[in-house]
């Protein structure tokens, strides 16, 4: 459907046009009066064919941006032409052996080609080129900013080669030669300001010369120089993919001198397509590039497609490299498309580029391959088939004969189509800001793929790893001996079959073309030391910790294959059915974090197994981060399980919801609860550390009126956090209507609740003003009675004059937030957790960096986690996370990117957004910028995005949190992608104490959460009994926190000179900054004198100086018995 409506796009927008003009010159006094045509005409068709006029600008803004300017067009055909003349005035060379290098090497050049084997038959003359022609992107006005290279095309005399030339890499040493001969009489040329080679599309056997041309203007161009020979030099048909122009004997040196002569029966030898398409695309670029401009001739909307195309490209690092989805195929493409006419040279841009992306969504490179040619086929021209046996993508050029696609894999075109898919429902979602999504977001590797492992290489291990290889010596003479390149290869083939339904998309990491200069050795893919993969998991079997095959019988030829595949982990099983299948099981483990890394396991196994990799040169990033969630319980009790923490939420959930059955019971209440939900970030999956079952029955305490009392002398007591449920009563007319009667009253609640929890149900309780703790499984929850009417009562003010105002007040905003905001945002955001197994882990670990910046305080809790939901709710231009080190990765680069200044965040939680709600909210915002905080965040239940934060961050707190961000990202994306041998991942999660103004280090001994510290003993220093999980056991000691008690004072005496941060989760040190205003000098005022002295300035005014010191000694007082030492990295 949506193809139908492309096609006819055009015929809409020429009608709408007609009709525009015609009612324009009808009515010159309507209520359009004042736009021309042209303008009504602009305006129709953004409202038909854009999402908005924005969007039509900022892509209109795009293309000025990223074309190339006329003064650089006329720069590069000035150079162009400059280049050309001195190409073609070169005097003809000797005649010289292709072995012979002497020539060269008086010159200091280098052949940028790796010879193997380094003999080979022939001789070789420089002839000046027949043709030098401008191609590719300047030719075609397709050209897009900032890496701009013009392509220039030298055609080589076919007098320069044999007839046997096409054999034995002779062409394409002579192609080589030929480069480093027009390099050696350039670079004394005065306008030639450098030299180098690379390789195009970073493919080995295609070497181009780098040309930096000085201009006229004193500006330099680079031009890339291609050597072709003229089309009619070989016969196309010589080169088809099942023909053999690499003898073996030749090749793998079996035989004497006339090895290159002997199998002329090429029938019965290795095809050898890769080698045949190399030359082949040579042959045929003239071809090629001529359709494709006559093609594209005064289509301004196709071009400028392209270019569009590109950037998304670009951003995506599709389009660089050996095999990646170049420039040159994506134009092709374009063509392609209006050939078939799914596109027209009456479409704009926007048309181009969502036309072609929605038809790459579709495509299928090996089964429905794209054709450039139009004729009947010959017989000897390849079929489709034949180019699909050769195992990569196919898209047929015009010739017939020549696979543009050669070099991509179908695993990288799966990616493509990715991609475009992604990139479709972005556009789709037209109230997001889809422009920033396609085009201005880069995508690096590190980010892209939720699991990403590196192979490391040796010389030994590619040997050995290439005889796993099937027709190994074959695929090798092919590629010629780049072996790095056929084990990549290989290894995507095994991990598609490995992981199947576990992974949506296998990718290398392409290698990008390198350069050097003329004067170095090539560059050779054998050099590099190591294999980059990444693997996109799909979440719904990824974790399944079994692979089940074929049904086990003895004859079944498909169990066979399994048993085949897998070897000794393959085993038959029993499954509910009562049917016996083979499968294989990966691990018994009930941890989530163990579950997350079988497709790690099964990585190992297959690397090994199939391709000749050993465990130890296998490096998988997958779970490097998870150390810092997790936690080693000393207990004797099996069942208690702590992996990264989602099986502790779990129980606790658990315990929880045994508690909510018991008050869902109770009588003596006169109101009957109408709700009861849990607020505490456990019950979202987003507490950091959940809580651990209470420990009792230790030697260092005593038991008083049923709570337990540390004994003096003793170790502080574990920390036991209390877990907040709000019970929502149903509505009643007899409430009170004073806010202190209500509190009394539910006071009374509270007693009335807890004695019937303890004497029906069994359950220990502590009983307090404003809350009930009760102990269940060991965990404590603090149960806290509500109801609206107390919400009504405190929004009620009565003036001076006795008039009752209804407006919020400081308690009704906190009170709001815990009876109705956190308990709808907990129920929300559980339900998230259920669909996306990844939130959890993921929100906790970005919990765990903002913490350890010891920043906790500038940022909610809330805040965090809704960030985290948008990444989810809406990942685009990713899938969402399946891992929770890429979630964090992914948490970074949207904090350091979002524009929180221009735009609000709108987390569309349960899709409860209304239409309406997506076009006011950004309105309302811009309107009321400059009294809104620093940071919006707007949910269905608050579209303005102040709830959760107001008051922090502030501006400078944000900026702060932002710089944090962009450098820890750098950081753990460098450690990931190349430092990974060495690399210590807690990097990041430690902070930078140079800043501070006072450091505070506390006793080991005050810090109760040591075990949660970054680098502290990860070890939960009270054991965990069985006995501790009864019901009937006494109170611990409850939200006990030495240290964040004194946190919390210091923030409350010395808040108003000086700003504190602390890690809450086992930081040892505090750290202090004192605030500009505090510092300064204030008049003369007695409620100004707290830790301020008087001074007599130049004038003889009498201000007051603030006392660092005496602050200072009042800090080491108030942390008596708790501090170490106190730390001034600056003077005071």
């Amino acid at each position: 459907m949506k193809r139908k409506l492309a096609e006819n796009e055009s015929s809409d927008i020429e009608k709408t046009n007609d009709a525009a003009v015609e009612t324009t010159k009808k009515n010159k006094k309507s209520k359009h009066g004042d736009f021309s045509g042209q303008e009504i005409t602009r305006l129709k068709e953004t409202e038909a064919l854009f999402h908005s006029s924005l969007f039509r600008l900022q892509m209109s803004e795009l293309l000025k941006e990223v074309s190339v300017k006329l003064k650089l067009q006329a720069r590069v055909k000035e150079a162009f032409e400059a280049l050309s003349k001195m190409v073609k005035g070169l005097s003809v060379g000797k005649v010289h052996k292709i072995t012979d290098r002497e020539w060269l090497q008086s010159k200091s050049i280098k052949v940028p080609l790796i010879e193997n084997p380094a003999s080979v038959k022939g001789v070789f003359q420089f002839l000046p080129p027949v043709n030098v022609r401008l191609s590719g992107s300047f030719v075609l006005d397709t050209a897009v900013k900032p890496d701009v290279v013009a392509d220039v095309v030298m055609e080589i005399p076919k007098e320069s080669f044999n007839p046997k030339d096409y054999l034995n890499q002779r062409y394409t040493r002579k192609r080589a030669l030929y480069l480093a001969a027009v390099a050696s009489k350039l670079h004394k040329k005065k306008r030639i300001e450098d030299l180098k080679f690379t390789y195009f599309l970073g493919n080995p056997y295609k070497p181009v010369l780098l040309v930096t041309v000085k201009g006229s203007d004193s500006k330099s161009v680079q031009l890339c120089l291609h050597a072709v020979p003229e089309t009619d030099t070989f016969r196309l048909s010589r080169f088809h993919v099942s023909r053999n122009n690499v003898r073996p004997k030749w090749f793998l040196g079996k035989a004497g001198s006339g090895a290159e002569f002997d199998e002329e029966d090429d029938s019965l030898l290795p095809a050898t397509p890769f080698y045949n398409s190399n030359i082949l695309h040579d042959l045929c670029m003239s071809t090629n590039d001529s359709f494709i401009e006559k093609m594209l001739k005064g289509a301004e909307g196709l071009s400028q497609g392209i270019k569009l195309l590109k950037v998304w490209l670009r951003q995506r690092e599709l389009s660089q490299g050996f095999g990646a989805f170049s420039s040159c195929l994506i134009t092709a493409y374009v063509v392609y498309l209006l050939m078939t006419k799914k596109l027209n040279k009456i479409m704009n841009c926007y048309q181009v580029f969502r036309t072609t992306l929605l038809s790459l969504s579709k495509a299928d490179w090996t089964s429905e391959a794209p054709s450039l040619y139009e004729g009947k086929q010959d017989r000897s021209q390849p079929a489709v088939d034949e180019f699909r046996d050769v195992g990569q993508s196919v898209f047929v050029d015009r010739t017939g004969y020549f696979n543009i696609a050669y070099m991509m894999t179908p695993t990288f075109f799966a990616r493509v189509k990715h991609e475009a898919g992604l990139a479709i429902k972005a556009l789709d979602h037209s109230h997001h800001n889809c422009f920033d999504v396609l085009f201005m977001t880069h995508l690096s590797f590190a980010r892209s793929f939720d699991h990403i492992f590196h192979i490391n290489l040796t010389s030994e291990l590619i040997e050995a790893a290439s005889k796993k290889v099937v027709d190994s010596s074959q695929k090798e003479m092919d590629l010629g001996g780049h072996l790095n390149i056929l084990l990549s290869q290989h290894i995507q083939i095994q991990l598609s079959k490995a992981l199947d339904r576990r992974i949506c998309l296998v990718q290398p990491l392409l290698s990008v073309s390198r350069k050097w200069n003329i004067s170095d050795e090539p560059y050779s893919f054998n050099e590099e030391n190591h294999l980059t993969f990444g693997l996109v998991l799909d979440a719904t079997c990824a974790f399944n910790i079994l692979d089940k095959g074929p049904l086990g019988n003895p004859g079944n030829p498909e169990a066979k294959e399994f048993r085949e595949f897998w070897g000794e982990k393959s085993e038959p099983r029993r499954f509910k059915d009562g049917t016996i299948h083979e499968a294989v099981l990966w691990t018994s483990s009930p941890c989530q974090s163990d579950r997350r890394l079988v497709c790690k396991k099964i990585v190992k196994f297959v690397l090994e197994r199939h391709c000749g990799v050993p465990r130890r040169s296998v490096h998988y990033m997958a779970g490097k981060l998870d150390s810092l969630l997790h936690l080693n319980l000393a207990s004797k009790n099996e069942n208690l399980i702590y992996g990264t923490g989602e099986e502790q939420s779990l129980a606790v959930i658990r315990a929880y919801d045994q508690v909510n059955r018991a008050l869902r019971a109770l009588t003596s209440l006169p109101l009957s609860i109408h709700s009861i939900q849990g607020i505490h970030p456990v019950f979202r999956h987003s507490d950091v550390f959940p809580a651990l079952p209470a420990p009792v029955g230790a030697d260092d305490i005593s038991v008083v009126s049923g709570h337990v009392v540390p004994k003096e002398g003793k170790s502080l007591p574990q920390f036991v956090p209390a877990m907040t449920v709000m019970c929502m009563l149903e509505s009643s007319g007899k409430w009170p209507e004073e806010a202190e009667a209500i509190k009394c009253l539910k006071a009374l609640f509270h007693v009335k609740m807890g004695k019937e929890l303890h004497e029906k149900h069994l359950l220990p309780v502590s009983v307090h003003k404003t809350y009930v703790d009760v102990l269940k499984d060991g965990f404590v929850f603090r149960l806290k009675i509500a109801n609206t009417r107390e919400l009504a009562v405190l929004r009620t003010v009565v003036t001076d004059s006795g008039m009752i105002k209804f407006r919020e007040t400081e308690e009704s905003v906190a009170l709001e937030k815990e009876i109705i905001a956190l308990p709808h945002l907990t129920s929300l955001l559980h339900g998230l957790q259920q669909e996306h197994p990844a939130y959890s882990a993921t929100v906790r670990l970005c919990k765990r960096w903002i913490a350890s910046q010891m920043v906790w305080s500038l940022l909610r809790e809330e805040a965090v986690e809704l960030i985290v939901a948008y990444l989810f709710i809406f990942p685009h231009p990713y899938t969402a996370p399946a891992d929770p080190s890429v979630g964090l990765m992914r948490f970074l680069h949207f904090f350091v990117t979002f524009n929180w200044k221009a735009n609000p965040l709108m987390v569309n939680l349960n899709k409860e957004f209304s239409e309406e709600d997506l076009t006011s909210i950004p309105k309302d915002f811009m309107k009321n910028r400059a009294t809104l905080p620093s940071m919006c965040i707007a949910t269905p239940q608050d579209k303005t995005g102040t709830k959760w934060t107001k008051p922090t961050p502030s501006e400078s707190h944000l900026q702060r949190l932002i710089l944090l961000a962009r450098e820890s990202l750098k950081i753990l994306e460098s450690q990931i992608m190349t430092d990974y041998l060495s690399s210590d991942f807690k990097l990041i999660f430690r902070p930078p104490l140079e800043h501070y103004d006072l450091v505070i280090r506390l006793l080991k001994k005050a810090n109760v959460l040591a075990h949660q510290s970054v680098d502290g003993p990860h070890e939960v220093p009270a054991c965990v009994e069985e006995k501790s999980l009864a019901d009937g056991q006494p109170l611990p000691v409850i939200e006990f926190n030495v240290a964040r008690k004194y946190f919390h004072d210091l923030q409350s005496i010395f808040g108003d000179v000086a700003m504190f941060f602390h890690d809450p989760f086992g930081g040892n040190v505090i750290g202090m900054v004192w605030k500009a205003q505090a510092t300064e000098k204030k008049d003369f005022k007695i409620s100004l004198f707290p830790y301020r002295k008087p001074i007599v300035c130049e004038n003889e005014v009498i201000n007051l100086e603030l006392q660092k010191e005496s602050i200072l000694d009042d800090i080491r007082v108030l942390g008596g018995g708790i501090v170490e030492c106190i730390e001034c990295p600056k003077q005071l």
